[in-house]
């Protein structure tokens, strides 16, 4: 048998002629009418025909094809253990890879926390030391407060003034100090750390979120696919006698025919 056959089934005659025979035997059913126990009889005499054809063609469909899939399982075989082995050196390939890419963003995370501490650090030492020199400040200017209503007791009301003023100004000069220390201390950020990952042309990794149940009693209902085959399964078994929940049991009628002996 030649391969180009596979190509060209119309250079078989007896395939040819098992199509025309499909197509006419097609025709003939549209024209079928049941309407008598006659009719009845020849209609069911037509579909044992009808099964003895379509066998007829099935065999002749697997006699044309055996030497090809022969062919194609024993290339199947020849070609499966290296194939596997490939996949195999590709699965370990990409997972020393994806390996090495999650240790460098291990290293960068640990060195993004490292000077994120260090600037957190600093934020606190220039924020304490604000508030170090604002609580100087208000010290200084509650004494000088203090000694200016001394002044004032003793009706020196230049020397109140005076002290007065030195007092405004002290805080005044702390809360200057204190506002530039903080604005600093806002400044400080930790530089963004990017893990390094060698650019490679035609490859690409990516992150890819996955579900896995622990629970099943515990999934919503909407994730939940009915088992149709399984309840196909106890209609036929109880006939439709063991009611489920949600489930309507009906019967109908299917025919079978067997081809002529």
């Amino acid at each position: 048998m030649e391969n180009n056959l596979v190509t060209d089934l119309t250079r078989d005659e007896k395939a040819a002629h098992l199509v025309q025979v499909a197509s006419d035997t097609k025709t003939q059913a549209m024209d079928l009418q049941v309407r008598t126990p006659r009719e009845y009889e020849l209609t069911s005499g037509f579909l044992r025909d009808v099964k003895t054809k379509f066998n007829e063609i099935e065999g002749h469909r697997t006699y044309l094809k055996q030497p090809f899939l022969e062919g194609g399982r024993r290339i199947d075989e020849f070609f499966k253990p290296p194939l596997q082995f490939l996949k195999e050196a590709e699965a370990m390939a990409k997972q020393k890879l994806l390996g090495y890419e999650s240790e460098q963003r291990r290293i960068a995370a640990e060195e993004q926390r490292k000077l994120e501490e260090k600037a957190r650090k600093e934020r606190e030492a220039l924020e304490a030391k604000a508030r170090a020199e604002r609580e100087k400040a208000d010290r200084e200017a509650a004494e000088l407060q203090r000694r200016a209503d001394e002044a004032r007791k003793q009706n020196d009301l230049a020397e109140s003034v005076r002290l007065r003023n030195q007092a405004d100004k002290i805080i005044e000069k702390s809360e200057v100090k204190a506002e530039t220390a903080l604005s600093k201390a806002a400044q400080i950020v930790a530089p963004k750390v990017e893990a390094y990952i060698p650019p490679v042309v035609g490859q690409s990794s990516r992150t890819v979120w996955k579900a896995r149940v622990v629970d099943a009693f515990k999934v919503p209902r909407e994730y939940l696919m009915v088992n149709e085959a399984l309840l196909d399964k106890v209609a036929g078994v109880t006939k439709g006698g063991a009611p489920i929940p949600g489930v309507e049991f009906y019967s109908e009628q299917v025919m079978s025919a067997r081809s002529k002996a």
